[in-house]
C-alpha cells in the first residue's frame, strides 16, 4: 500500500481542491478520502481535486467535520485528504442511500446486503448525515453487517446547522455513504474510549430508544446526582458522559454524551445514541491526562505489531477536541512518534463515531460511539 497525504487551508474551494489533488497525484491514488471544516463544502472543493489529480476515475469519499486532522496538525479550517494505492491488490466499492427519514432500517439492509453480495469486504467507512438516527444506525449493523466498519456522523462547527458528504463527484447530505474494500487489505483498527467511572454502575430499567428513564429505581437525573454528587449542569457539556454495558456483550462498553438540553421535567435524559433496558451504565469524567496516555499505550502497540505502516485514518468525537483544546495535536502527534514524522494522516472530528472494539483476533460487533477517537492503520 502506497499513501500519501496533504492539507490545504487556501480560503477558496476550488484552489484548495487543487493543492490536494497536485499533492496527492505522485501515488495515483485508487481512492481518497476527503475531508473539511463547512467552510470549503462545496462542488468546486471536488472539482479543484479532480482537476489536480489530472483524472476522473479515482473514487472520493468522506465529509465536512467540525474541522480535520492531516500530518501536520488539527485545523478548525480547510481541507484535508488521505490517498491510497494498493497496487490493484484491493478493490473498492461506493454505495449510499438516501432521504434517511424514510424507512431507514430498510435502506441500510439494503446497502449493507449490496456491498456484502459475493464477497464480504474486509473493511468499510460509513459516514452519515448527523440528522440521522443513530439509535436506528447500530441496530441495524448489529443485526446486518458481518464486518469491521469505521466512520461517523458528519457535522460543522459544533453549530448544528449543517453537513455535507463527499461521494465522488458529487457533495450531498440526508445520506449513508459507504466504502467498501474487498481484497488484500492489512490494517488494525484502534479505540480510544478510557474515562474514570464516578460512583456505581446501575441497571437501566426504563428506557426508550435514546432516552433512559429509570435506572436502579429512581430517575436518571437522580441516578446521575447520587452517583456523582451533583445534578447535571449544561458546564458538565464534554466532562459528564456515561458508559454503557451490555450483558450479553460485556466487551461492548460505549460511551454516550448526555444530551444537556433533552433533560425532561420528570427526571428522563435523552443520550446520543440508543440505550435498551437491562444495560448497565455508570457515570464517567472526562480526563485529558488519562485519555492522552491512551492514545499514547494505542500508539505503542500498533508500533508493537512490527509491520510499517502505510497510512492512518483518525474519526475522534468533536466533544474531544473541544474538552482537550490544543491537547487534541496529540491523537495526530502520538501516531507520527510511534511510527514516522512523515506518516500519512486524515481525519475529523465526528458528531458521533462507529467502529467495533478489538476483541482477541477479531472484533465486537459495529458500534456507535461518544468521545471516542478511532483510529485505522493501513499496513503496506
Amino acid at each position: 500500500m502506497r499513501a500519501v497525504s496533504a492539507t490545504s487551508v487556501n480560503h477558496d474551494p476550488y484552489r484548495a481542491g487543487m493543492a490536494l489533488g497536485e499533492a496527492l497525484g505522485a501515488v495515483e491514488p485508487e481512492v481518497v478520502f476527503l475531508f473539511s471544516s463547512i467552510h470549503f463544502a462545496a462542488p468546486d472543493l471536488i472539482e479543484g481535486l479532480y482537476d489536480g489529480l489530472g483524472r476522473d476515475d479515482v473514487i472520493v469519499v468522506g465529509n465536512s467535520g467540525d474541522g480535520c486532522f492531516e500530518s501536520s496538525g488539527v485545523f478548525d479550517y480547510g481541507a484535508a485528504a488521505l490517498g491510497l494505492n494498493s497496487d490493484g491488490r484491493v478493490s473498492w466499492r461506493l454505495d449510499r442511500v438516501c432521504d434517511l427519514n424514510d424507512n431507514l432500517e430498510r435502506k441500510l439492509e439494503g446497502l449493507i446486503s449490496r456491498v456484502s453480495e459475493g464477497e464480504l469486504p474486509r473493511l468499510a467507512y460509513l459516514v452519515s448525515d448527523f440528522r440521522v438516527d443513530p439509535c436506528v444506525v447500530e441496530a441495524t449493523l448489529n443485526r446486518t453487517a458481518a464486518f469491521p466498519i469505521v466512520g461517523g456522523l458528519a457535522m460543522d462547527d459544533r453549530k448544528g446547522a449543517a453537513c455535507f458528504i463527499y461521494a465522488n463527484g458529487e457533495v450531498t447530505n440526508d445520506a449513508i455513504v459507504m466504502l467498501a474494500a474487498y481484497g488484500d487489505l492489512e490494517f488494525s483498527l484502534a479505540v480510544g474510549n478510557s474515562q474514570p467511572s464516578v460512583g456505581h454502575p446501575g441497571r437501566i430499567e426504563s428506557a426508550n430508544s435514546h432516552i433512559i428513564d429509570r435506572i436502579d429505581g429512581v430517575t436518571a437525573a437522580e441516578f446521575i446526582e447520587r452517583e456523582t454528587g451533583k445534578p447535571v449542569l449544561q458546564t458538565d457539556r464534554g466532562v459528564l458522559s456515561v458508559r454503557i454495558s451490555s450483558p450479553n456483550g460485556p466487551d461492548e462498553a460505549r460511551l454516550r454524551s448526555i444530551m444537556l438540553k433533552a433533560t425532561l421535567s420528570s427526571g428522563s435524559l435523552g443520550f446520543f445514541g440508543g440505550v435498551n433496558v437491562g444495560e448497565t451504565v455508570q457515570a464517567c469524567q472526562a480526563d485529558p491526562e488519562i485519555m492522552l496516555d491512551e492514545i499514547r499505550r494505542i500508539a505503542a502497540r500498533l508500533r508493537g505489531q512490527g509491520s510499517e505502516p502505510a497510512a492512518a485514518l483518525i474519526v475522534s468525537c468533536t466533544g474531544r477536541k473541544a474538552f482537550l483544546g490544543p491537547l487534541i495535536e496529540r491523537e495526530v502527534n502520538e501516531l507520527k512518534q510511534a511510527f514516522s514524522p512523515g506518516l500519512p494522516i486524515a481525519g475529523f472530528p465526528s458528531r458521533g463515531e462507529i467502529s467495533p472494539l478489538p476483541r482477541g483476533e477479531g472484533y465486537t460487533r459495529n458500534l456507535f460511539h461518544n468521545m471516542t477517537c478511532a483510529t485505522v492503520v493501513f499496513w503496506r
